[in-house]
């Protein structure tokens, strides 16, 4: 299926968090972090407090793993409330005498 020119919803739909998003002339800006109803907040990498953000209108195509921005240029730093702590699945290790009863 080839993706049409312009951005549509549909494509806006299939971004998910990780994907790498670069500019119109093909640089790497950082990553998704997040999505909301008019920006897209992205980091330079995973683990940076850094957060970067950009309006939904400037995404021209989004392709397998890769969202691209119409224009160049630098991103506006997202405000510091959406910043927080990095959720994970893991859980505490369990004593090994607790385990064995």
């Amino acid at each position: 299926m080839a993706w049409p020119e312009t951005a549509s919803p549909y494509e806006r739909r299939s971004i998910v968090s990780g994907m790498r998003v670069r500019d119109g002339a093909g640089t790497f800006l950082g990553y998704v972090t997040r999505i909301s109803g008019e920006h897209l907040y992205l980091r330079r990498w995973f683990l940076s407090r850094h957060w970067g953000q950009v309006p939904l209108s400037r995404i021209r195509h989004v392709t397998r793993g890769v969202v691209e921005l119409e224009g160049s240029g630098a991103v506006d730093v997202a405000p510091r409330s959406l910043h927080g702590e990095i959720a994970t699945q893991t859980f505490p290790l369990v004593e090994p005498e607790a385990a064995h009863g």
